[in-house]
């Protein structure tokens, strides 16, 4: 099922556009920044540092149990690997593909953000940024042919319950703080 996924969509959304923009957003996801500078963002903010934090912990827990836990445990072969696909429009990437880092990380990150007590368009904006930003991200990692659609979702299942995660953990370390803005 996950070969038949990524065929179709080699076949029925490859295009110039897309092979382009697609580097792009899944370059959103190296080294975590487009998260990192959230986190930063909100740990500037004193009202909103519990949930800086909250982003900062996602990504770092996120990326140490993929890195370090579950694609070493698993190391599975990459889509373009196995499949034999020449199609890259990015350097190959190197490592296991069980489970997507990219997703994992995104997902983390912006159920954090999403975790944000307060109310309004700007929150309300910046929340559904996350979400989309970590969508991108995810179906990048499938139309770039380096992951399996399996990958990205169980990627973005333990990322969504990392974030969750990171924000109980933060919420410890900062008693008090994190309530909503008025």
């Amino acid at each position: 099922m996950d070969f038949a996924i990524l065929d179709a969509i080699q076949g029925s959304w490859r295009n110039p556009f897309l092979d382009a923009v697609m580097p792009f957003v899944t370059h959103l996801g190296d080294l975590a920044l487009v998260w990192l500078l959230a986190a930063a963002v909100l740990l500037a903010q004193p009202k909103r540092r519990t949930y800086g934090l909250a982003v900062l912990l996602a990504v770092v827990l996120a990326a140490a149990v993929g890195a370090l836990v579950l694609k070493p445990l698993f190391g599975r072969t990459r889509p373009f690997e196995a499949a034999g696909f020449m199609g890259l429009l990015i350097p190959a990437p190197t490592g296991s593909s069980f489970p997507s880092n990219h997703s994992m990380v995104s997902f983390a990150a912006a159920t954090a953000l999403c975790c944000l007590p307060e109310k309004g368009r700007a929150v309300t904006a910046t929340k559904a940024g996350a979400v989309v930003v970590a969508c991108l991200i995810a179906f990048s990692r499938i139309y770039l042919y380096v992951h399996f659609p399996s990958d990205i979702a169980v990627g973005a299942v333990l990322g969504i319950a990392l974030g969750f995660a990171s924000v109980a953990l933060a919420k410890k370390l900062r008693p008090g703080e994190g309530r909503p803005v008025e």
